[in-house]
C-alpha cells in the first residue's frame, strides 16, 4: 500500500473512533441501566419462587385441612343423624307414654263412674281413721274419689 493510502485510511480510523468515544458513554449508561434491570428482574424472580413455593407449602397444608374438615363434618353428620334417630325414638315413646296416659285416665273414669252408680263416695284404698280426740288432727287426709 501506498503511504497516502494508509494516511487516508488511519485518519478515517481516528475519525471514526472520535464519533464511537462520543457514543462510548451512552452505550455505558444503556449498559448500567440493562445490568440494574437485569438485576431487579433476578431479584423478583428469586422472591417469585420462594412466594411460589410457601403458597404450595399453604394449598398442601389446606388440602390436608380439607380432607380433616370433611372428616368433621362426616362425623358430625353421622353425630346429627343419631341425634335424629334418637329425637324419633323419644318422640315414639312419648306418643306411647301419652296413649298409656290416657288408658289410665279411662280407666280411673270408668271406675269413678262405677263408684258413683255403687253410691261409694269415698276411696276404698284411704285409711280409716280412729276415733281421736278432736283436739289432734288426722296425720293424712282422705283422699277423694278421682273426679
Amino acid at each position: 500500500m501506498e503511504e497516502s493510502q494508509l494516511r487516508e485510511r488511519i485518519t478515517r480510523w481516528i475519525e471514526e473512533s472520535k464519533e464511537l468515544f462520543t457514543l462510548l458513554p451512552e452505550f455505558l449508561s444503556i449498559e448500567q441501566k440493562l445490568s440494574a434491570k437485569t438485576d431487579h428482574a433476578e431479584k423478583e424472580s428469586e422472591r417469585l419462587r420462594r412466594e411460589l413455593a410457601e403458597l404450595r407449602k399453604e394449598l398442601a397444608e389446606a388440602k390436608t385441612q380439607g380432607v380433616d374438615i370433611k372428616k368433621e363434618s362426616g362425623d358430625l353428620h353421622k353425630v346429627l343423624e343419631d341425634l335424629r334417630k334418637q329425637n324419633e325414638q323419644l318422640k315414639a315413646e312419648k306418643e306411647e307414654a301419652g296413649q298409656a296416659l290416657a288408658k289410665v285416665l279411662e280407666t280411673v273414669q270408668a271406675t269413678n263412674q262405677i263408684a258413683q252408680k255403687l253410691g261409694v263416695t269415698k276411696s276404698p284404698f284411704a285409711r280409716r281413721v280412729e276415733a281421736a280426740p278432736p283436739a289432734a288432727p288426722a296425720a293424712t287426709p282422705n283422699p277423694t274419689p278421682h273426679e
